[in-house]
Parts: structure tokens; C-alpha cells; sequence
């Protein structure tokens, strides 16, 4: 690995520190929630903050696993105890991963994970029974506040859901990593290697 190899790599981790800026880092993790109560134990582990691939690729994975999972309103706690005290995962990327899941695609995603969760058990002839609220033929005239109170059944559905959306999104978000981090390497090693030829060929008499 040259010189200008490792400068290059440290100019693209500083790159990407710019656009994770207002994401947790060592100095501030104080100051979030959540995550503040785990602040001096983060500070410690100096993995929660290298964007090495050996810490990058799990965050990303897991970062995708729980986004796509029913668990709003621990999301953060999650993946903040999964990265403290579990996996060699880069924190920021884990936090950051959380926002694919907000109030404009929370309905869409969820959705998606009790249909996906329902086509799952189904598989297994299980046979579950779809709530009536989400029946296509439900009487909305007689809709009662109360009767969201029968969505709870729909949570095992969803997390079975999630679980299988999730990972599939993980592994994608993984192979689309290592596709960029390998193309950018050897672009940066290409662009170097005729610097080299142009090097030598001016040298010649």
C-alpha cells in the first residue's frame, strides 16, 4: 500500500465525516439521546467510530435490519446497544441508517412488512387470520377508535416481515458497499499507475 494510496483513503474517510457531520461522533455523543446514556462507555470503543470495512460492513447491514423493522421508538436504543455492547459496528452509520424509517415512510414500510410477514406464515401453513381493519372490504362506516386497539395481532406479522425485508435490504446495502469500495480503490490505483508510466516515460532521453 503506497503513501498516496493511504493519503487518498484518509482524504475519502474525511469525506465522508463531512456528510455524517450532524451524526453522533465521539466529541458529542453526549448530547443525543439515547445514546448519552451510553456516552462514556462509546467513548471508549474506539471501533464505534472507524470507517473501516470491517466495521462499516455490519453497520450497514444491521443499520438496514432494524430501519426496516417495526420497532419505532427504539430504534436508537437498539442499535446502540447492538454496536456498545454486541458487534464491531461503526455508530454513525447505525444512527444514520435509522432515518430510512420517518414519518413520510413509516405507513409504506410497515405495510410492506405485515404483507411480507403474512406471505411468510402462509408459507409455513400457518394460517393466520387478517385483521378486519385491513380487510378491502371493510366498513369504514362502522370504524370505532377502539378497533385500533385490535392491531396489536398484526405486530408478530410485521416483525416476521421486517426481519426478511430487512435482511434483504442489508445485503444489498452490503454487496452495493463493497461494489463502490472496490471500484473506487481501483480507480484511484489505475489513475496512479499512469502517473507512474508518465513519470518514467518523461525521465527517458
Amino acid at each position: 500500500m503506497t503513501a498516496d494510496w493511504v493519503q487518498e483513503r484518509r482524504r475519502r474517510v474525511r469525506l465522508v465525516k463531512k456528510w455524517l457531520k450532524h451524526l453522533p461522533r465521539r466529541s458529542n455523543v453526549h448530547r443525543y439521546p439515547v445514546l448519552k446514556w451510553f456516552g462514556d462507555s462509546a467513548k471508549k470503543r474506539a471501533y464505534l467510530w472507524s470507517f473501516r470495512s470491517r466495521e462499516m460492513i455490519p453497520a450497514i447491514f444491521l443499520g438496514m435490519l432494524v430501519s426496516l423493522m417495526p420497532l419505532v421508538g427504539v430504534q436508537m436504543l437498539v442499535v446502540t446497544l447492538l454496536a456498545v455492547f454486541l458487534v464491531r459496528a461503526n455508530l454513525a452509520v447505525l444512527v444514520g441508517l435509522q432515518w430510512i424509517s420517518n414519518p413520510l415512510t413509516m405507513g409504506p414500510i410497515y405495510y410492506a412488512d405485515y404483507q411480507i410477514g403474512m406471505a411468510m406464515l402462509e408459507l409455513f401453513h400457518l394460517e393466520p387470520e387478517v385483521n378486519p381493519i385491513l380487510r378491502p372490504d371493510y366498513d369504514w362506516s362502522a370504524f370505532r377508535w377502539s378497533h385500533l386497539a385490535d392491531l396489536v395481532d398484526t405486530f408478530p406479522p410485521m416483525m416476521i416481515g421486517g426481519l426478511v425485508l430487512g435482511s434483504f435490504g442489508g445485503l444489498i446495502a452490503v454487496i452495493a458497499y463493497k461494489f463502490l469500495a472496490k471500484r473506487s480503490k481501483a480507480s484511484y490505483q489505475s489513475v496512479q499507475q499512469n502517473k507512474t508510466s508518465e513519470g518514467e516515460g518523461s525521465e527517458e532521453p
